[in-house]
This record gives structure tokens, C-alpha cells and sequence, in this order.
């Protein structure tokens, strides 16, 4: 009878495990799709104190709980974690597995959307970290941005770096020292460099292997993934 009792207790005990795991993985993919709309970095740490209080999820469950939550990303909403370096601990973006399908979710803003491509193009077709002052020049020229529109040129220095699309950066020291920008990680991951060359070579009716080095770039990655 003892043995049977003992058999009974560890199956309860088994599904309320099984029960409460489901509940956090369900609470982490709710928890993430409410912030993935900043576009901002997640902290681990920020998501473990969330299931800690809601769910009451102990330390040691945290990571079969983020596996789980990243593969009901995937299958249900086309999302997955990416983990990405910082220094106050582990971060995660939340990137759009589906090619492309990461351009209509930039911004709410269709001009910083437009922005943000044209910025993006000008640094692969430059074929590294773009200067500030060529920048803003680019996109001057390009009838984008204003000489002197500050409010425009926040939102590719603060906003898109906050966001994770660009790196603003200061490189050099002393008189030589300048700021560059540089693709951010989210870019990395979602911004495809076959379909920004793409874009090039129909507005300047050319083939995309116009641009050998840039073709060879984007045919790489492409081939990787």
C-alpha cells in the first residue's frame, strides 16, 4: 500500500511540475511579446524577477523555461531570441525568423523606416563603419534628413542604437577622434544584404553583381543561412 501511495504521490507531483512549467512558458512568451514592441534588449534578468513573481519559477528552471518560451516563439508567432553581448549581463533581441518580414515592424514611422534602410545601404555599400558628418551628408543629398534637423538625426544616434539597428560609436582620440555608425546586431539578424543590394540595383537599373564585392557579401550570407 505504501509503495502504491508513494507511486500515486510522485505522478501528482510529476504533473504539478509539468503544469507550473507550462504556466511559466506560457507567462514568458506573453512577458516577451509585450516588450518586444520597443525593439529595446530584454535582460535576462528582468525576465527570471518576471517569472519569479508571477509563477513563482525557481533559478534553477530559468533556462528550460527560455528554450521552451523561444520554440513557442517560433512555431506560433515567427519570433526567436537572439542572445546579444552587453555588459550589465545576459540580453536578448526578439528578431523575425521570416525574411524581410522585419521591415514593416521598424517603425511605426514610414520616414524612419525609410531612414533606416537608406542609413543601413549606405554602410554595406561603403564596405564598413561610416564617418557622421558622410552620413549626414548621405542622407541630405538623398532628401531625407535636413542640414539641420537634430530631432532626425536622434532617432538613427539614440533611438535605432537603443533599439539595437545601428552602433554610433566613438573611434580614435584627440583631434583624430569621430564618430562612426555600423550595423547593430538586430540588423544582423534581420535585415537581409541581398534584398538592400537588390533594392540598388533597380533604382539605378543595374544587375546586383554590379557591385562585385558587395554581391559576393550578400551571396555569402545568404548561402550560410
Amino acid at each position: 500500500m505504501s509503495q502504491r501511495r508513494a507511486n500515486r504521490t510522485n505522478t501528482t507531483n510529476e504533473g504539478e511540475i509539468s503544469m507550473h512549467l507550462e504556466e511559466a512558458i506560457k507567462e514568458c512568451v506573453r512577458f516577451i511579446i509585450c516588450r518586444e514592441g520597443s525593439k529595446k534588449p530584454i535582460k535576462r534578468a528582468e525576465i527570471s524577477s518576471h517569472l519569479n513573481t508571477t509563477c513563482q519559477t525557481p533559478n534553477n528552471q530559468i533556462n528550460t523555461v527560455m528554450i521552451e518560451a523561444n520554440k513557442l516563439l517560433k512555431r506560433i508567432y515567427g519570433y526567436k531570441l537572439v542572445q546579444v553581448e552587453a555588459k550589465g549581463g545576459i540580453q536578448y533581441i526578439v528578431i523575425l525568423t521570416e525574411e524581410n518580414e522585419g521591415l514593416d515592424s521598424i517603425a511605426v514611422d514610414p520616414h524612419h523606416t525609410r531612414l533606416l534602410i537608406a542609413a543601413l545601404t549606405h554602410i554595406f555599400m561603403s564596405g564598413g563603419p561610416v564617418k557622421e558628418d558622410d552620413m549626414w551628408k548621405f542622407l541630405n543629398e538623398a532628401g531625407l534628413l535636413e542640414e539641420n534637423d537634430h530631432v532626425g538625426r536622434k532617432i538613427l544616434t539614440n533611438t535605432f542604437t537603443k533599439q539595437m539597428y545601428l552602433i554610433y560609436s566613438k573611434v580614435g582620440e584627440g583631434d583624430l577622434a569621430r564618430f562612426v555608425f555600423e550595423w547593430g546586431q538586430r540588423s544582423i539578424e534581420e535585415m537581409p544584404k541581398l534584398f538592400l543590394l537588390n533594392k540598388m540595383a533597380q533604382a539605378f537599373e543595374k544587375t546586383p553583381d554590379h557591385w562585385c564585392e558587395q554581391y559576393k557579401e550578400a551571396t555569402a550570407e545568404e548561402s550560410s543561412t
